[in-house]
């Protein structure tokens, strides 16, 4: 297994590990949704992504809390890997009552499309749903289908886009067709008129912007997990979703990641802060970026956690003891609410930055 895909695996299970017990408790029924389901195994032995989302489950510590009923749908449009797939499932042994896995073959365009149509025309609700989609083609996860899909409520998708390979193929006659399935626009053509960086910046922000305008998605985050030995490798993770505790969990599982032996972690989000995820937190730039926001204004600290959390690639427990209390013992932060002592900023604190 590439080391990029173990990262990818790992961000997943992280993801789900999350976010199956808090989905249950207000939901009798949770989705989830593999497009481009694969085998199950790869040669190695390593799990493929169906069976690490199952094991989400069936190794979770509280899984005697998780009593929502578990939907599990893997579409794999080869009949081989099909066949695959069913045997390694069958291989974990009787699946809890509460657990439904559909296993069905076709493409995901088609077949996730048939899913959607049943639903609208039933005039139903989608259970909360979570998608993986790891197409094998740039081609092979069309947007408007993303975007049919994500106009449900507590919907989110995880999309695996490798962005530097299409930014290597989209000045080639023919790739028309498939760059508009990908984006869902035309749009992406005005790339051809740049080059290096700022094309794949391009390209990376229109595919951000299409899963916010055309998916309906209020939080969209990326993260890159690039080759120490071949920088020109590297693949995007996408992650979109309506709620602000879903961005959170994500982002937790982007910076928990277990880091592997040659790869570099990084949120590409915003092209002016890329923070590497390394062991040691460099929060420069968070401090930065809330002088910035701030000013001289006051603001609580709700206000900085939040902005912290949507509009930066840092946590919100990276604010307090590594980013405000720093500014405030060197006299570039005073706290405007009484509290037990410096460093210490409670529900309601109030402050402002003294720059």
């Amino acid at each position: 297994m590439e080391p990029h895909t173990a990262a990818k695996h790992r961000i997943l299970q992280n993801y789900l590990y999350a976010w199956l017990p808090i989905m249950s408790k207000y939901n009798g029924r949770l989705v989830y949704v593999d497009g481009f389901a694969g085998p199950g195994v790869y040669e190695d032995g390593e799990p493929g992504s169906p069976i690490i989302a199952l094991n989400a489950y069936l190794d979770h510590a509280y899984r005697e809390r998780i009593d929502a009923e578990l939907v599990y749908v893997f579409i794999e449009e080869e009949r081989a890997r099909v066949k695959r797939l069913k045997k390694e499932i069958a291989a974990l042994g009787a699946l809890p009552k509460n657990v439904v896995v559909e296993v069905i073959e076709g493409s995901f365009q088609d077949r996730f499309a048939e899913v959607l149509d049943d639903v609208e025309t039933r005039g139903a609700a989608l259970a909360p749903t979570f998608a993986f989609i790891d197409p094998f083609g740039y081609s092979d996860a069309p947007m408007d289908l993303s975007g049919r899909f994500l106009q449900f409520d507590r919907c989110e998708v995880l999309v695996y886009v490798p962005l530097r390979h299409v930014n290597r193929f989209v000045g080639r006659a023919g790739q028309e067709n498939a760059m508009n399935t990908l984006f869902g626009t035309d749009e992406w053509e005005k790339a051809r008129e740049l080059n290096g960086d700022a094309r794949l910046r391009f390209l990376h922000d229109l595919f951000a912007k299409q899963l916010e305008n055309e998916c309906g998605l209020t939080y969209v985050r990326s993260f890159e997990i690039v080759s120490s030995a071949n920088p020109a490798s590297g693949y995007t993770l996408f992650f979109g979703t309506k709620h602000q505790l879903g961005l959170r969990r994500m982002k937790e599982s982007m910076w928990d990641i277990d880091r592997v032996e040659g790869q570099r972690y990084k949120d590409t989000t915003s092209s002016g802060m890329q923070p590497l995820f390394e062991d040691e937190v460099d929060t420069t730039p968070l401090r930065d970026a809330l002088i910035a926001h701030f000013g001289k204004k006051k603001f609580t600290i709700e206000d900085a956690l939040e902005f912290t959390l949507v509009d930066t690639p840092y946590l919100p427990s990276h604010v307090k003891k590594r980013t405000l209390k720093p500014l405030e013992l060197d006299g570039k932060l005073q706290v405007l609410t009484e509290r037990r002592g410096k460093g210490t900023y409670p529900d309601g604190a109030k402050m402002r930055f003294t720059l």
